[in-house]
């Protein structure tokens, strides 16, 4: 009898125990919210940064890892991710052992969310890329004798606009380090080119190298106004209509014969 009352007084005790924890939990929760809510996940597709690294979540579930902030630059980690519930997510490196995953989870910082991995500085969500030297070197530049074509996804187009001698157009894959813009050309005909991208005391930049100065080409003026038109007459009772195409860029110079 002894025993059993012993054993009695133990279940007692533990589900005294219990009933005092749950307690407890519910007179918490009023005060301690959860930081995430299970059902409105957050979204976690976009850019990341810790100062250090970068990462890229794709929407399609891809992802990219880079060392700098520089994302023209080779990625160092390639691969997929995959959320497994509102905090956690995987992420699964494509040229690793089979099977190697990486936990990230979610975190608040204030009312700021971060994403943390073992090894690295957590990260913080942001709305655009950060700007780096090689934003710079992207788009059109012009001379009166060459025309050169940055593209974002580190391809590049060169014609020869002016009467020098050689060949008349190239293209490649284009890097930049600092501040030296270097075209690598697809063809052995042609050497590899380095291009130095200046800013001025305008706040104007400029790529500088053995052919001369290349600048942006300039903006065509815009055309005068109609008659009759809001700007240039009386108040039109019509409102002009709304496009949701983005605005034109003026073309490059015309590309040039082959006897040219």
């Amino acid at each position: 009898m002894n025993k059993l009352a012993a054993i009695a007084a133990m279940l007692l005790a533990a589900g005294a125990a219990v009933q005092h924890a749950h307690a407890q939990n519910q007179k918490r929760t009023p005060d301690a919210p959860l930081d995430f809510d299970p059902a409105k996940p957050e979204r976690i597709d976009g850019w990341w940064t810790n100062g250090t690294e970068l990462m890229r979540l794709d929407t399609n579930g891809a992802y990219r890892l880079w060392v700098s902030q520089d994302r023209f630059k080779y990625p160092v980690e390639v691969g997929a991710w995959r959320r497994t519930n509102y905090v956690y997510f995987d992420l699964e490196p494509y040229r690793a052992k089979p099977g190697t995953r990486h936990r990230v989870n979610l975190e608040k910082s204030g009312t700021v969310t971060e994403l943390s991995r073992d090894g690295m500085k957590p990260f913080r969500w942001l709305p655009t890329p950060p700007r780096v030297m090689s934003d710079e070197m992207l788009g059109a530049w012009v001379s009166p004798t060459e025309q050169l074509l940055v593209l974002e996804n580190g391809r590049y187009e060169w014609r020869r606009t002016g009467p020098l001698q050689g060949i008349s157009e190239h293209s490649g894959s284009w890097n930049g380090d600092g501040d030296v813009l270097t075209l690598g050309p697809d063809t052995t005909a042609v050497d590899q080119v380095s291009l130095r991208c200046v800013k001025g005391a305008d706040g104007q930049w400029t790529l500088e190298g053995r052919n001369g100065r290349m600048t942006r080409p300039p903006l065509d003026p815009a055309p005068p106004p109609a008659p009759g038109s809001p700007v240039a007459g009386p108040a039109s009772s019509v409102p002009p209509a709304k496009s949701d195409a983005p605005a034109s860029v003026p073309p490059l110079p015309a590309k040039p014969s082959a006897n040219g």
